[in-house]
């Protein structure tokens, strides 16, 4: 019994993965409706091949109610080759003023493995939902060649991942689209799975929403969670009025006490 409903669920999810990966082309050149500045986030999402800004709304919203302030960075979601695409990721990060927390869909991580050092310097922790990290087949015959499956740069610039600061790789359970399995196990024991098949579920599927909500509120906490009466602040301190009685009572009681009168020292009269 158990075995028949845990086929009946990768079937689904494996319906769901393909509806959302339509839906992803559909939508990938839509603009995004409301932007967050750059600025003032404190979460870089770097899309991935075939989806934009649109596609991740439910991860969007699902972390500003958590207290984050996600911001969804703008790249072609189809592209022939990497150079322009980290030029144009490169103009966007550069000259930002602080370090954040990087989370990347698919070809979003290995985009992020080629920035430059300038660019690098602001990943404060890396986090990757999907990535291949080795490549994948899906760009045999379209996509750009630098992240086909056993790519030479890919295969030189692999450990640079190991000096991210603070690297956290996150994988479905089964992939369907950025084939081989194998190219999203990063290995060395630091893989996360979910227990979701596909890539593009992993940012729509609400448990697994979820679950990436509960890591970063766990491991890396919205900036202004300290602020009282923020979404994030989940002990937020709770104002009594025995204070303000107190302070009423001290001034009732000053208030009772009999106001008393000078003496006034009689003048003695000189003797002429």
């Amino acid at each position: 019994m158990k075995k028949t409903f845990a086929s009946l669920r990768e079937l689904y999810y494996y319906f769901v993965e393909i509806f959302s990966f339509l839906f992803s082309l559909a939508t990938c050149y839509l603009p995004e409706t409301r932007e967050t500045p750059t600025e003032r986030a404190d979460i870089l999402i770097i899309p991935g091949f075939f989806s934009g800004p649109v596609y991740y709304k439910k991860l969007t919203r699902k972390l500003e109610q958590a207290g984050f302030k996600p911001k969804v960075l703008k790249i072609p979601p189809i592209f022939l080759n990497t150079t322009n695409i980290i030029r144009s990721l490169d103009s966007q990060l550069k000259n930002l003023p602080d370090k954040y927390v990087f989370l990347t869909h698919n070809t979003g991580g290995l985009l992020c493995l080629l920035l430059p050092d300038t660019s690098r310097r602001k990943v404060s922790a890396l986090i990757t939902l999907g990535t291949p990290f080795r490549g994948t087949s899906l760009f045999r015959f379209l996509g750009p060649k630098e992240l086909r499956w056993k790519s030479p740069l890919l295969e030189k610039m692999f450990n640079t991942f190991l000096f991210m600061d603070r690297f956290q790789p996150l994988s479905p359970w089964k992939e369907i689209f950025f084939l081989p399995k194998s190219s999203s196990e990063f290995g060395q024991g630091r893989d996360l799975w979910f227990d979701v098949v596909g890539n593009f579920n992993i940012v729509r599927v609400e448990e697994n929403l979820r679950s990436i909500t509960d890591y970063l509120q766990k491991n890396h906490p919205p900036k202004h969670s300290s602020e009282p009466g923020s979404k994030a602040d989940k002990n937020p301190v709770v104002r009594t009025e025995k204070p303000l009685k107190a302070k009423k009572k001290a001034q009732a009681t000053k208030a009772k006490k009999p106001i008393r009168k000078k003496k006034i020292q009689p003048v003695r009269k000189k003797r002429m």
